[in-house]
């Protein structure tokens, strides 16, 4: 495990090696904070020299959705979810001072998946009407899992949005057609995409350490966004001339049921951190 050493304040992380999980370990070691990679054989010792334990681990959903990999997709997340939360139960009935609950700050991963789907009702981190798919049992159960640990220690949910940046994951997938002059409209185009830029994701999890909050926090732009929104945006910067749209039917032959988180989508709103006095330095979608 590597450690970068600045000061005193520890934050381990898995996922780690990840796009998000490398642009945290620069920003946070840039802060002053010591980073240890949590790799998949982390073990409580690992989890005892934390301070702060960011949960980042779990398969990449942007793939073919088999029921192996479905299993996959799940597993490595409450799995890794699970252990944290029971690692900081034990060390907690172990340390002298039990009753410090707040000395550990353990911030885990879900995402906007966890909403109804194809509504135009916007949802904040107090709306509490949840999909029934296969997306929205999976974010119930990891952030059960992580929920176990909010008696030995504090608990932020961030549920990530579509994490929009030329660095990798969707956006340099949505760009590539655009640079042979192709528009590419998913599905009817008007599902609406809850995203965020990296650089405020990565702003925003440095804002809950500092402030020390807990809870649940919708890490999303405060700006909504379609598809076709998306795609007219990409335009700008890459003009096209032909444009083709991809029917439901072909990328459900093509990822199974993982189509739905290109034909599927929800408007979600970061109520929490704006209220705890976080500002988006990109609340609307630009290239």
């Amino acid at each position: 495990m590597q450690k970068v050493i600045k000061n005193g304040k520890v934050v381990g992380i898995t996922g780690a090696s990840g796009m998000i999980g490398t642009a945290l370990n620069s920003a946070l070691t840039d802060s002053g904070y010591n980073v240890m990679a949590l790799t998949r054989n982390f073990d409580i010792n690992n989890i005892a020299g934390c301070d702060i334990i960011i949960n980042l681990a779990g398969a990449n959903i942007g793939k073919r959705w088999s029921k192996t990999y479905m299993r996959e997709i799940r597993e490595s997340r409450l799995g890794t979810t699970s252990r944290i939360a029971q690692y900081l139960k034990d060390i907690h009935l172990n340390e002298p001072n039990t009753a410090d609950k707040g000395k550990r700050l353990f911030i885990s991963v879900s995402a906007t998946g966890i909403y109804k789907e194809n509504t135009s009702q916007v949802f904040t981190e107090r709306c509490f009407e949840y999909g029934d798919d296969f997306l929205a049992e999976l974010c119930k159960s990891w952030e059960g899992e992580a929920m176990k640990a909010s008696e030995y220690a504090k608990v932020a949910i961030t549920r990530f949005g579509v994490v929009m940046t030329k660095k990798g994951g969707a956006l340099p997938k949505m760009i590539l057609p655009s640079k042979f002059g192709i528009k590419v409209i998913i599905g009817s185009g008007e599902q609406n995409i809850s995203w965020i830029s990296l650089e405020d994701l990565v702003r925003g999890i440095i804002f809950i350490i500092e402030t020390g909050n807990e809870g649940v926090f919708n890490f999303t732009a405060p700006g909504s966004l379609t598809y076709k929104t998306a795609a007219d945006t990409i335009s700008q910067e890459y003009p096209t001339f032909i444009k083709i749209r991809v029917p439901e039917f072909a990328l459900r032959a093509i990822l199974k049921d993982g189509h739905k988180i290109l034909t599927s989508g929800n408007i979600t709103y970061p109520e929490r951190l704006i209220e705890s006095g976080f500002t988006f330095e990109k609340p609307l979608f630009v290239m």
